[in-house]
């Protein structure tokens, strides 16, 4: 288990994002933090921090680059 993982999640669909996300926080320690790398064109943040805050998962940051956008997710401790 991890305390914290980056995942590049650029060019993915929605649902294929969402899988990949959700595989990763399997592999990510209570309280350890989820970096998520999202294509600035293709901006899932809004969707993907709804379904964090709907998985119990607090978003701790949200760094927008000209180039991408960074969320990181803390994975809650229940």
């Amino acid at each position: 288990m991890e305390m914290f993982k980056t995942v590049d999640i650029r060019g993915h669909s929605f649902f294929s994002a969402l899988q990949l996300t959700s595989e990763e926080f399997s592999r990510i320690k209570k309280n350890g933090i989820l970096e998520l790398i999202v294509d600035k064109k293709r901006n899932l943040t809004d969707s993907l921090s709804k379904w964090a805050k709907n998985q119990g998962y607090k978003i701790s940051d949200i760094e927008d680059d000209p180039r991408m956008v960074r969320l990181f997710i803390q994975k809650g401790a229940v």
